[in-house]
């Protein structure tokens, strides 16, 4: 188990609210637009995804070190919404050139239509930790203009080196030697630690009662759901933080409660 200290609330946040599919053939996209029609705002900060391939199976099984009941996370991938058609991140799934991983920090911008098929991805969860969630691509307002803190995370390696955390997760994932559980030993979720860092950044404790290099999507799963109280006390605008607070707001779809790998690796042409 890692060292974490629970909540003290007795029933979960009631700001989260399961939204359940209309029906089998309803995609992620087309839950989103319902999750739009019912509050604008709601997909405006935070995104997860909960995956069914291999990869995302053993992401999810890693993380019941984190619960107290030791069950798979729902979760396999945190980021936070760029616009209507999609996010930001560091997913283990690199896209395009290798090379420029170390130039963006590992940072991707992600299109939400590779994430639709609720096969791949059964489980979505959006959830609002700010009132301005906007601040995390916009610079400070002052002259000459600042980078934003995307910007800041992408060309700065020394604030969070992610690089480090894409090798660890992917030796795991891939079972490389004797690699281990990487939260074992510290090391967060390369989209996880992004989110983390970039709200961090402007004031918001994404994962309060466990220790900052832990950091997962089931970590800030267990916050919205449980520390209501602690951000109800840390809520509104404060001194010298970009972020105005609020006790986290959201939607979500589980379609898949219990972690399997249910998708096929794509098979070779003969």
């Amino acid at each position: 188990m890692l060292a974490s200290r629970q909540s003290g609330a007795t029933r979960p946040n009631d700001k989260i609210q399961e939204l359940e599919p209309l029906n089998k053939r309803e995609n992620n996209l087309q839950w989103l637009e319902r999750v739009r029609a019912l509050n604008p705002k709601a997909t405006d900060g935070v995104v997860m995804f909960g995956g069914a391939s291999p990869s995302h199976f053993r992401i999810r099984v890693a993380q019941s070190h984190v619960r107290s009941d030791l069950l798979p996370s729902y979760w396999s991938l945190a980021g936070l919404f760029k616009d209507d058609k999609s996010f930001v991140s560091v997913p283990l799934e690199i896209c395009g050139d290798i090379s420029e991983t170390p130039n963006t920090n590992g940072v991707q911008t992600c299109s939400l239509a590779d994430y639709k098929d609720p096969q791949l991805f059964p489980n979505v969860a959006v959830l609002r930790f700010a009132d301005n969630p906007e601040f995390v691509f916009s610079g400070p307002e002052k002259q000459p203009p600042e980078r934003s803190i995307v910007e800041s995370i992408q060309g700065q390696r020394g604030i969070i080196d992610l690089p480090a955390l894409i090798v660890a997760w992917l030796g795991y994932v891939w079972a490389v030697g004797e690699r281990g559980n990487p939260l074992l030993a510290g090391i967060g979720l390369p989209g996880s630690a992004f989110v983390a860092t970039a709200y961090g950044t402007a004031g918001i404790e994404m994962a309060p009662g466990l220790s900052s290099g832990s950091i997962c999507p089931e970590a800030i799963w267990h916050a919205a759901k449980w520390w209501q109280s602690f951000y109800d006390e840390t809520s509104g605008a404060r001194a010298g933080q970009q972020a105005i607070g609020i006790v986290p707001t959201g939607y979500f779809v589980i379609r898949q409660p219990a972690a399997a790998a249910d998708v096929e690796a794509p098979k070779k042409k003969p």
